[in-house]
């Protein structure tokens, strides 16, 4: 549960671009997740951990990624 409120800024930013988070796989150096974005599964790799982004530059990361899908 403590998980959830450490998270909960990066999940708010994904709620305003109208993404579903599914799973986030952590790596040694780096956050792989998997969202769902109109209908599709999305993999997007951040170049580090979330908790070391500012909410601003997860989003750039993300909707950068995103506009790739469309």
């Amino acid at each position: 549960m403590a998980n959830r409120k450490k998270f909960r800024k990066y999940l708010e930013v994904l709620e305003k671009l109208h993404v579903k988070q599914l799973d986030v796989y952590r790596y040694k150096d780096k956050d792989v997740l998997r969202l769902l974005y109109r209908g599709k599964v999305v993999l997007v790799e951040l170049p580090r951990h979330r908790e070391e982004m500012e909410p601003g530059e997860f989003e750039k990361v993300v909707a950068s990624a995103l506009e790739k899908v469309k």
